[in-house]
């Protein structure tokens, strides 16, 4: 198995395309989650940030969040919805349910309108 190039893996976390599974889907979360960590804990622990650090920090957030935005347009399309489900994550009361529901509800097994069922393929 050779591991993943530099445009598959912008392809999974910046295109929108296409659909993903429930592991794929957690497996870029919990990428995504533990870089904000990280961001985060290079952020307060420095006590006072430089000005510079927060806005560098804001520059990375940005991607960050886009690329979340996309991992759950993704899945809505592997539950047959359409990506602008994706707004559920902007509701303050309801966006962690949102994202627990896409991780567990199973996809859709045969083809729908954005694309076949995925699937592990070992190359």
């Amino acid at each position: 198995m050779t591991p993943a190039g530099l445009d598959q893996i912008l392809s999974f976390f910046f295109r929108p395309q296409g659909r993903i599974s429930r592991r794929e889907f957690g497996l870029g979360t919990l990428f995504i989650l533990l870089f904000d960590s990280a961001i985060l804990v290079l952020l307060v622990g420095r006590g006072t940030p430089h000005p510079a650090l927060i806005l560098a920090m804001l520059a990375l957030g940005l991607p960050l969040t886009i690329a979340q935005f996309v991992l759950v347009a993704k899945r809505c399309h592997d539950l047959n919805l359409p990506g602008s489900f994706v707004l559920l994550l902007v509701v303050p009361a309801f966006n962690a349910v949102w994202l627990l529901m896409l991780a567990v509800l199973p996809g859709n097994p045969a083809p729908n309108a954005y694309g076949p069922p995925p699937r592990f393929r070992p190359d």
